[in-house]
């Protein structure tokens, strides 16, 4: 009989196991995983630091301690190892849940292991049913995996103390497990009044008195409302002023029935259901969703007892309550996460339904449940393929939703970062074009436009084409007025035309943000000489040369500044001198265009022969390096000097 279970256990913790086993290959994704793990330094702190800040923080809006030690253990991990962790705490609840579930089904005379095998086959349903893969493939939905592990180890303390009459200790096991899965991310602060219901319906469980029931759950709900009172405090609610109580009854009726359906029939599943932006009541959807679920349980009702279709359809009720949509908070109506609990509940009634089966129908059921496993597990392993990183993930839920507007912002978010902007720009153009007064989608779109001006009018500048250059600059600007290296280049190619009254206000304003590259400081030293402002371009290119004095074209330009400019009472033959001869020293004498200002220097200081070396010397290098032009031009001022 052992055997058995262990088969029945093996092969569907195997099944689980090869139905998710492609999320290994996922990335995190833009969804939360950047700032719960990835650059969350707050995990990579020592021990006791992180403990109490996994024990104090409301970080991303949630009390979960025990996840935030959790994910501590996983610091610096890959992605792989982290959806390693998140799809063995999946098999895990399987196997947990085939547990609680054989232990409801068993009827106390079965002579073999078929309640096991019923607990299995309704578990596999739960265990590669699609709306199992956010949970899964979600680096940051870990916390409800762990949190329904310890649940589930609640649950079947509490069944067994329920049903042993000398295990007083499963009690407190219960009870410990249940705190512990609430720190780990309050996920069934109503859990209390389901196992009220579950003691109510079991036949096998010792009988209670309502008012000593009431006391044993006490302790439970105590915790729930403690914990439920932080993580509520926690959250960011939806006003009211946002969202109307008629959206919120009209979610809150259909919103069961709709997970319900989706159990059933879980084609085009979304990454993200997202809260509409303007929310209005669809009360049709939600009255049929809502009647739908009324004729399930009155069918039900039919088949069983009144208190077995509290304990479960109530139960279903209690654990979706929280997150129904009575008080949103986040961005999503739905979620497929929201209907892990749910979907247990509902995994362990099935089982026990089997069980009351004659045995021909019970084989069918069987049969049946195996079918629609293997269907449901290949469906599965597609939907983790839209977990793989973030722009496939958006992409999915921009194809089921081109309004989705958070898909969009985040698709083009993902797209960016994957060097994509063109595809960005489309999909942020059209989300500013849904929602016009969306900041952050206007400021990445501006962003990115500018990037590729930007980039168009740098090729022209370098291409030599500067009118082309100077207009794609001003474009570059009109979308973002504070990028300042658009305005240098700008400035640099005005001048370069000719136009410094129009390049030197954005030079100046570079140099006033803080720039300090030698070539604006020197193109606007030349421009300020064209404006007679000669006192400010020596000022300018003196301070400059005294901040790097190793910047041998900053001390060339301002050693030939100081014997060209006017009036000429700034000029400083001297002072030239002695730069062009340091830094003709410095470089060998090898540069010809250093030799030609050395030459200049030494005709102002009445050293013509010097003069005449230097630049006999620099045309000869000029020829010697191929340059003839500079040849040309240097052999026509050597004949100007006197003999």
């Amino acid at each position: 009989m052992r055997l058995g279970r262990a088969i029945a256990v093996l092969a569907l913790a195997a099944a689980t196991a090869v139905t998710f086993w492609p999320v290994q290959a996922n990335e995190f994704v833009n969804w939360d995983d950047t700032d719960v793990i990835v650059d969350n330094a707050h995990l990579r702190e020592p021990a006791a630091a992180l403990v109490t800040w996994a024990f104090t923080t409301t970080h991303m809006g949630h009390y979960q301690p025990l996840s935030w030690l959790a994910y501590a253990g996983l610091a610096g991990a890959s992605p792989a190892r982290v959806h390693a962790v998140s799809l063995a705490l999946h098999a895990l609840n399987v196997v947990l849940l085939v547990w609680v579930a054989a232990r409801l089904a068993y009827g106390g005379d079965d002579d073999d292991d078929s309640h096991w095998w019923a607990a299995a086959a309704a578990a596999a349903l739960f265990a590669v049913h699609p709306m199992r893969v956010e949970p899964v493939a979600w680096a940051s939905a870990l916390p409800y995996l762990l949190s329904y592990a310890l649940l589930l180890g609640a649950v079947g303390g509490w069944v067994i103390w329920s049903r042993a009459k000398w295990r007083p200790a499963m009690w407190w096991v219960a009870l410990v497990c249940f705190t512990l899965s609430q720190l780990a991310r309050v996920t069934a602060p109503l859990l209390p009044l389901v196992l009220f219901l579950l003691t109510r319906a079991d036949e096998r469980a010792r009988p209670r008195s309502v008012p000593e029931l009431a006391r044993t759950v006490a302790p439970f709900a105590a915790v729930a409302a403690a914990l439920a009172l932080v993580e509520a405090s926690a959250r960011h609610v939806e006003a009211l002023g946002d969202i109307g109580w008629g959206p919120r009854l009209a979610w809150a009726i259909g919103n069961p029935g709709l997970y319900l359906w989706r159990m059933v029939w879980p084609a085009g599943l979304s990454t993200l259901d997202v809260l509409p932006r303007d929310p209005q009541p669809e009360w049709g959807v939600a009255l049929l969703a809502g009647i739908a679920l009324g004729i399930v349980v009155a069918l039900t009702r039919h088949f069983t007892s009144t208190r077995t279709v509290a304990a479960v359809w109530g139960g279903y009720l209690l654990l979706l309550l929280p997150v129904v949509g009575l008080m949103p908070s986040g961005l999503q109506v739905t979620a497929d996460r929201y209907t892990y609990g749910p979907a247990l509940l509902l995994s362990a009634a099935l089982a026990v339904l089997l069980m009351r089966l004659p045995q021909g129908a019970r084989r069918l059921g069987l049969m049946a449940a195996g079918a629609a496993a293997v269907f449901l597990s290949q469906a599965a392993t597609a939907q983790t393929a839209y977990w793989h990183d973030s722009v496939t993930l958006w992409t999915r839920a921009v194809a089921l939703d081109a309004d989705n507007d958070v898909a969009l912002y985040n698709l083009g978010q993902a797209l960016t970062a994957a060097g994509l902007p063109d595809a960005a720009i489309t999909h942020y153009t059209r989300l500013v074009g849904l929602v016009p007064d969306h900041a952050p989608a206007r400021r990445a779109l501006a962003t990115l436009q500018a990037n590729k001006a930007q980039a168009a009018a740098d090729a022209d500048a370098q291409a030599g084409r500067l009118n082309r250059a100077v207009t794609g600059y001003d474009r570059v600007l009109e979308l973002d007025p504070d990028r300042l290296q658009a305005r240098v280049n700008r400035g640099m190619a005005r001048i370069a035309l000719g136009d410094a009254a129009q390049g030197v206000p954005d030079l100046e304003a570079a140099r006033a943000a803080g720039n300090t590259d030698p070539a604006v400081a020197n193109a606007l030293a030349f421009a300020w000489t064209a404006m007679n402002r000669g006192a400010d371009a020596v000022a300018l290119l003196t301070a400059m040369q005294a901040a790097r004095p190793d910047d041998f074209g900053l001390a060339n330009n301002l050693a030939r500044l100081l014997l060209t400019v006017e009036p000429p009472t700034l000029r400083d033959p001297a002072r030239a001198l002695a730069l062009a001869g340091q830094v003709t020293a410095l470089t060998g004498g090898r540069d010809p265009r250093l030799l030609d200002t050395l030459a200049m220097a030494f005709s102002a200081a009445g050293q013509p022969v010097d003069a005449r070396q230097a630049l006999e010397r620099a045309v000869a290098l000029a020829r010697e390096s191929g340059d003839a032009d500079l040849a040309a031009e240097l052999q026509q001022r050597l004949a100007g000097l006197p003999r």
